[in-house]
């Protein structure tokens, strides 16, 4: 007769060696369902197809345009160059951004900055001081960053939902102004900045010394938010160019959209 203490230590012998060797797989038993059960479309990921409009391209560069319009304050983005006089080398190739003032001057077809500036090229007083304006005249080429985050009323909406553009140009000194035109050009960029007034280019007391410049807009790549719902990618800039704040020719002009919350 065995004992009960051998039983008992052949039946953990037995569960040791059971436990040491790799169990077969099996197939899960099914489960049966007596609700009704709803069925996905057999997609290859998990991702709906968009149920939103896309706003077309023509209106994209509208809507753009009306960013840049709407727009006060942007960041512009410059690179040091090779020798620094601040820090030296260590900051060679390295970009920065920093907030600056702006103004859209160029949407009146009738006005001299229109010439001037051209459509869709922002306006930019640029002070010799200042970081940004030193890595241009070092050869550094120039980008402005424009978003619609801190001017939308949309409430809970998304930040990441809401438009935003980088421009990326040179930084062209505005020179030999009349005074009819550097009229026009204060007038227009201190309707936007009046605190501006006390650093204008040119005048005695003016708090720094500077000079007024434009962004020769090249290229321009817009966000217009989530890609389920609006166009990502580089504009046309031609197309960005030839838009007007009023419409033309029965074509629509930056005027005519809204940007979201307005």
């Amino acid at each position: 007769m065995w004992s009960v203490g051998v039983l008992a230590l052949s039946e953990l012998l037995l569960c040791s060696l059971a436990t040491a060797y790799p169990q077969p797989i099996t197939a899960q038993t099914p489960i049966e369902l007596n609700e009704q059960v709803t069925t996905y479309p057999d997609f290859d990921d998990s991702i709906e197809e968009p149920y939103h409009t896309f706003p077309s391209w023509d209106t994209t560069h509208l809507l753009a345009r009306r960013l840049l319009a709407l727009s006060t304050t942007g960041v512009l983005s410059t690179v040091y160059p090779s020798t620094s006089s601040v820090h030296g080398a260590s900051l060679s190739g390295i970009p920065i951004g920093l907030p600056d003032y702006i103004a859209d001057c160029a949407n009146d077809p009738n006005s001299e900055l229109a010439d001037l500036l051209g459509p869709g090229n922002p306006l930019i007083l640029a002070l010799n001081i200042g970081t940004t304006f030193r890595n241009t005249k070092a050869g550094s080429n120039i980008s402005l960053s424009l978003d619609w985050w801190h001017s939308s009323k949309t409430g809970d909406a998304s930040l990441a939902s809401l438009p935003r553009v980088s421009l990326l140009g040179t930084l062209v000194p505005l020179e030999n102004l009349s005074n009819a035109t550097r009229e026009a050009v204060e007038g227009c960029f201190v309707a936007s900045h009046p605190d501006a007034k006390w650093w204008l280019p040119g005048h005695d007391d003016a708090a720094h010394s500077g000079y007024w410049a434009k962004l020769d807009v090249k290229e321009a790549l817009w966000i217009g938010g989530f890609g389920d719902r609006a166009r990502i990618g580089w504009l046309v800039p031609e197309a960005w160019k030839a838009v007007r704040r009023e419409g033309e020719n029965g074509k629509e002009g930056w005027a005519d959209v809204k940007l979201p919350g307005e």
